[in-house]
């Protein structure tokens, strides 16, 4: 969990982050279920998201085999 903490995007993946964060965040959630989200809402799936992807990007590079 340590690891997520200091952890940043690689540059890679910067468009992908951006682009994938605005469709959960802003498109699907009031286009899709009708819903808006409160601020705690907001930061909540935030982190969600982050550590999503953080969890997505480390089983890709164990797949993949790469080490940075």
């Amino acid at each position: 969990m340590l690891n997520w903490i200091f952890w940043q995007v690689p540059a890679d993946y910067v468009r992908r982050y951006l682009v994938t964060l605005w469709l959960v965040m802003f498109v699907i959630p009031p286009f899709l279920f009708g819903i808006k989200f409160t601020t705690i809402g907001f930061l909540l799936n935030l982190l969600w998201y982050d550590i999503i992807f953080y969890g997505w990007y480390r089983v890709k590079q164990q797949i993949e085999g790469d080490k940075e």
